[in-house]
Parts: C-alpha cells; structure tokens; sequence
C-alpha cells in the first residue's frame, strides 16, 4: 500500500509519491528497503542524504519471520531470507528503485544470516536457530540464485543463529556462534565456496551481527545479551585476534551496526534502548565511547535496531520500533566530521511494518 510523507510522519495509507528519476536536492539518490520481522511487505523509499524521503511503491513480499536481508553492492539485486516458508527470494532493481521478484527457492531450514561476497554475486546464507550450516549462491545476471557446493555445517549441534561477514579479501567467513558465545572463522575457496573452520574464539554474551572494516583490518561483535561488543584484529594470514580491550559497554540488546566508509566509527542501535552508541575505532583496533545518540522521543522508543550507512557514509539511517505501537519506524541521522551524530528530527516515518528484529533495514545505491 503507498504512502506519503506528511508532517515528517509516513502515513501507510495515503497515495504514493512516484518514484523519481535523476537526482534529488542535488545529491545522487539511493533506496532503502525496509520489513518488520512480523510483517510480510518490502516496504521501499528513495531519498538522498539530504533530501525527502518518498515511498518508492509496490511492496513486494518479504515474508513473516524473516530475519536478514541484502542488496547486492552495485545496487542492482536484493536477495531476501525469508522464514514461513523458509525460502530465499531475489529481486531485481530497476532504475527507480523499483523491485522485480526473480526467484522464490525453498530453503532446508530457517535463514539467518545473508551477506554478499565483494564480487557482488557470490552470497552466503546461514541456517538453523541449532545444529546451523552455510550455503554459498552465485547470483546471475538475469537475478537468479545457484548453490555452489555443499552446505558447510558449523561444526557442533548447537551452533546457531549465525549471522555472518565477509571480508574485503573475500578469503574469510566470519559468523557468530549465539548459543555458544563464540566467532568462527572459515576460509573461502577462490571459487567462492566455503573451506574448513579455522578458528574458534569466545566473545560475550550472544554473540550476534559481526561487522568488519572496509581495510579489513578490524572485526567487531555485538554482544546482544551482554550489552556489549567486543572487539578483534585480522591479521595479514587472516587469524583473528582479541584486541586485548575489555568489553565494552552498549545499551541494552545491542543490534545491526554501521561502520564509516573510512573505518573510523561505529554506531550500534539498541533494541531495548532509545539511543544509538557511538565509538570511534582506534588503529590498534580498540574503541573509544562517543556521546550517544539519543533517537526515541519517550520511555518506549522508538528504539533502534538497524543501522545502516548512506554509500557516502554521511548520513546514518535507522529502523526501530516503537514499543506503544509495535510499528517500525525509520530515521535519519547526519553524520558529523568529528563521529558524532546529529538527528534529523523532521524525518520520522511509520513504515506500517511490525516488530524490528534483524537485518531489516537495508541500502542499496542508486544508479
């Protein structure tokens, strides 16, 4: 159903603006697609870092339950886990940031995890709340999905819940162990499948969204029931290594992070939280506390979950719910030279999904 901007808040059932062509407010557009956990739609806008938001229309199907989802990095396909019924969707984009469904595959079990290789066509799914295993894709030209070798178990019967990172190298597969409070560390092959475990590591409490920098130096992890991330080095053979820092501190039920194009900070939403943390990341790879970044109005929220970056790392988006109403709510933070973030308070949209948990925000750039 469309919808239109009207007073800084969304309504889900107005008519909706036409997706625009060309440029908007002098900045080069991009799309974001947005679902809430309990929701079915892809619910999509298209705005600039600067400029309005506008709901692009359509609302393709995510499906109920579904936790990842991610677009391709040239912007082109978003590829959907989607859990009742477990299957894996992919869409092509078109110019306007519209969504064209390619394939609808049924999947063995339910997908957590999904993250693309940088060649912009090799993925990687991880499936299993237990007993967990990962499947590489090699998306095609025309949008469809193939599987590249064998799913690679975990390794243990209670490995699961694993979301996943790939790193710019494309020679590792980082995933979080949740039940076990552990990080993995897989080879990839070159022909994108993946290799044998190679490393084990303790982290906090419910490990969970791993992200790493673009230098693919550094990887941190969100410890989502030890409100906390902890923190490591990628060595030059690819071992992982702790930083040597303690934990640090999140607010409560830290999420999907966001880290700058240039490496120097993180934000983590807190889904139990109504503010976002701020760090900046040292070279050696240990964090430094910024001042929060206060996003709810209120005692109940919105309280963030997703984050993610606009692809000129100046404009910092989250999806987060509402705990009055259970809706998810979209907004736009400006990112300041120093890391520090300023809420743009005149975009506030009720995207009219349900329930924020997981990767439900995503950015796909324009072109």
């Amino acid at each position: 159903m469309a919808s239109a901007l009207v007073g800084g808040v969304m309504s889900p059932r107005a008519a909706a603006d036409p997706p625009p062509s060309g440029r908007v407010s002098g900045d080069v557009p991009y799309n974001l697609y947005t679902h809430g956990f309990l929701s079915t739609p892809i619910v999509g806008y298209r705005t600039t870092d600067r400029g309005p938001v506008r709901r692009i229309g359509g609302d393709p199907i995510a499906g109920m339950g579904s936790w990842p989802k991610t677009a391709s990095p040239d912007g082109r396909f978003l590829v959907v886990g989607a859990a009742v019924p477990a299957q894996l969707r992919s869409y092509a984009i078109d110019c306007a940031g519209r969504l064209h469904l390619r394939q609808s595959a049924s999947l063995p079990d339910v997908p957590v995890g999904l993250e693309f290789a940088p060649d912009a066509r090799t993925f990687y799914v991880t499936m299993g709340v237990t007993g967990a295993r990962i499947q590489a894709y090699r998306l095609g030209g025309d949008g469809v999905a193939h599987r590249i070798g064998a799913p690679r178990p975990l390794g243990l019967p209670v490995d699961g819940l694993g979301t996943v990172a790939v790193t710019p190298n494309g020679k590792s597969l980082i995933v979080g162990s949740y039940l076990l409070h552990q990080l993995l560390r897989f080879d990839l092959r070159a022909d994108g499948t993946v290799g044998a475990l190679r490393q084990r590591l303790a982290t906090g409490s419910g490990p969970i969204f791993p992200v790493i920098t673009p230098d693919g130096r550094h990887v941190y992890i969100m410890n989502e029931t030890g409100n906390s991330v902890s923190g490591y080095n990628i060595l030059g053979d690819g071992r992982i290594v702790p930083t040597g820092q303690p934990e640090q501190p999140t607010g409560l039920f830290p999420h999907v992070p966001a880290v700058t194009p240039d490496g120097r900070f993180m934000y983590v939403p807190n889904l139990a939280s109504t503010f976002i943390s701020v760090f900046a990341i040292n070279r050696n790879g240990t964090l430094r506390a910024l001042p929060n970044a206060q996003a709810g109005t209120g005692a109940l929220g919105p309280m963030p979950e997703s984050a993610s970056l606009s692809p000129s790392g100046k404009a910092l988006w989250t999806l987060g719910q509402d705990a009055a109403t259970g809706t998810c709510i979209l907004q736009r933070f400006w990112v300041r030279p120093n890391g520090t973030l300023r809420h743009d308070k005149s975009v506030y949209v009720d995207t009219g999904t349900l329930v924020s948990d997981g990767k439900i925000i995503t950015i796909a750039p324009g072109y």
